[in-house]
């Protein structure tokens, strides 16, 4: 190997080396951080679980009421692929009934009991 093809070489391999240790570090180089474009304040967690029935209609328009900025809810797949909101995967604590979602078919699926567990205090 000639000199000349090895000062070639390392230089090469040195600038690589520099540009990905500074690309790493400092990202913004060449990407603009991302403006955040929504900033929430207060989320209601599966609807206000601790106000109404968790993951119902009744509970997410009781948050959109009190003013929440942002509704979480859970969603899981039954057998015959249809989506089924619920927290759990088992509906063991929501129906009493120990089964998975995803095992019934949608039609199969038991029906809510009137009053869920709260397993976090009210007002968190």
């Amino acid at each position: 190997m000639s000199t000349s093809a090895a000062i070639y070489l390392l230089s090469t391999l040195g600038g690589y080396v520099m540009t990905s240790f500074l690309l790493l570090k400092y990202p913004t180089l060449l990407h603009q951080r991302k403006k955040q474009r929504f900033l929430s304040k207060h989320i209601s967690h599966r609807g206000g679980a601790g106000e109404n029935l968790e993951n119902t209609m009744a509970a997410f328009r009781h948050a959109v009421n009190m003013g929440t900025d942002m509704l979480e809810l859970d969603c899981h797949i039954t057998k015959d692929e249809q989506v089924v909101v619920s927290h759990d995967g088992n509906l063991k604590r929501s129906t009493g009934v120990n089964v998975n979602i995803s095992d019934l078919k949608y039609c199969e699926l038991p029906p809510y009991l009137g009053k869920l567990e709260v397993t976090f205090q009210k007002g968190c």
